[in-house]
């Protein structure tokens, strides 16, 4: 009887959390970033899903898609919450403080720093989406089951045209899929699996062409690419770096950006090293390197050769492409030195990176020896999270907003071993 009252008091209690936050998020209204605006306009080089899933509130509604719009967001989030938690206390039988604990964590993009149910972001799907995908992903890893494939295929699918980053969980899945198939000596009956994920590039890149065909005319992917990869080549520049090209479009786009940045005291070789450190530099002045020089003055570059819009994002790309590894190429030790430091920043430090690294060893080590499902989660949860962390790193700065999703997880393998140790301390003691 005694359990029965607490398991509905604490059940009570999480849903009066749900309720909680949600009126926070309702009561605070739209949160507006800069690139809200270009979600709302449907901007071409902005991923596909969040695009169309405010047209739809904003054809519906007209000027009062608002609230429809933060209600359907935060319920969500609820949705892909309750749907990771679900998992996790079938999986480990986690006790009611635990519960609510996890539930806390998991709500806690809500409330600070992120505000993703109020938040004009596709952070606000992205982070259900994802949540969805995990709890899928590691049951299917603790079962050794491939029966929810093909919607794990459809999650991916979606979570790479919601957030292009969440390509990166397509070779973390491969890789513990693969674990599975060969420890199961399943190879001939399983081949099917790596098919259906291997295929989830070409699908995402196939739709968001025929998307953009539909929509602009134009059968292309994201024009963002490119633009985001060249503008740490960029930053990393000298001015002699002009003879790596041998295009004229090339040696001028280069000249306009490079004299442009040096204008503004933008490149590391004007950084003065003994008042600032070059990569906190370069992740505060990445919006003003970027969007401020490399896009913007590119689009301008375009215009004034007679390209439409479209065409200006378009052409953009391909000139960033073509430009892209010999302007590595001819900063490689630089540029490899501020990714590292990039990655380093995504963790929060170096311990920090460090105390993954060994977690991520340990959990290898144990997970054939004792084939525990805590081990599965903890190797699965930190391999997701080096691949996104990774390569988030390479285009843009590894700001919170593109890394946040894994920060439950420290937590969750606490609360785990925690109520697993109790558990082996009353049964000891019984």
């Amino acid at each position: 009887m005694r359990q029965i009252n607490v398991d509905r008091l604490s059940n009570l209690l999480r849903v009066l959390i749900y309720v909680c936050v949600g009126f926070l998020v309702v009561s605070r209204g739209v949160v507006l970033f800069p690139d809200s605006y270009t979600f709302l306009d449907m901007a071409i080089n902005h991923s596909i899903t969040y695009c169309l899933f405010l047209k739809f509130f904003t054809l519906l509604f007209n000027d009062y898609y608002e609230i429809p719009l933060l209600i359907s967001q935060y319920v969500f989030i609820v949705y892909g919450i309750m749907f990771i938690n679900n998992r996790l206390l079938e999986i480990f039988d986690i006790k009611w403080f635990g519960k609510i604990v996890l539930q806390i964590l998991l709500l806690a993009p809500c409330i600070y720093l992120h505000l993703l149910g109020s938040a004009i972001l596709s952070e606000a799907i992205a982070y259900p989406l994802f949540l969805i995908f995990f709890g899928l992903g590691l049951k299917m890893f603790v079962n050794e089951s491939f029966e929810d494939i093909f919607k794990i295929f459809l999650l991916l699918v979606a979570l790479v045209l919601t957030r292009g980053q969440f390509i990166a969980l397509v070779p973390a899945f491969l890789i513990i899929v693969i674990y599975t198939i060969i420890k199961n000596g399943a190879i001939r009956n399983r081949w099917y699996v790596l098919i259906i994920l291997l295929a989830v590039p070409l699908m995402a890149s196939l739709v968001e062409k025929t998307y953009n065909k539909i929509n602009y005319d134009h059968f292309v992917g994201n024009t963002m690419n490119y633009v985001h990869l060249i503008s740490s080549p960029f930053y990393l520049s000298n001015a002699n770096d002009i003879d790596v090209f041998s295009q004229e479009d090339q040696k001028a786009y280069f000249n306009l950006i490079y004299k442009n940045l040096e204008s503004r005291k933008l490149l590391y070789n004007q950084i003065d090293l003994n008042k600032s450190d070059n990569y906190q530099f370069y992740h505060r002045n990445f919006s003003n390197i970027c969007n401020k020089g490399v896009y913007k003055l590119g689009l301008d570059f375009f215009k004034n050769k007679g390209f439409d819009y479209y065409q200006q994002h378009i052409q953009l790309n391909k000139l960033c492409k073509s430009m892209l590894l010999p302007l590595i190429k001819q900063n490689f030790q630089s540029w490899i030195y501020l990714y590292i430091k990039n990655v380093k920043n995504s963790f929060g430090s170096f311990k920090q990176l460090l105390l993954f690294l060994l977690l991520l060893i340990y959990g290898l080590i144990y997970l054939d020896v004792k084939n525990n499902n805590f081990y599965k989660f903890l190797v699965m949860a930190i391999i997701f999270m080096f691949a996104n962390n990774c390569l988030v790193a390479i285009p843009i700065h590894t700001i919170k907003r593109y890394i946040f999703y894994f920060d439950w997880v420290i937590f969750a393998v606490f609360i785990i071993l925690i109520e697993e140790k109790l558990r082996n301390r009353i049964a000891y003691e019984c």
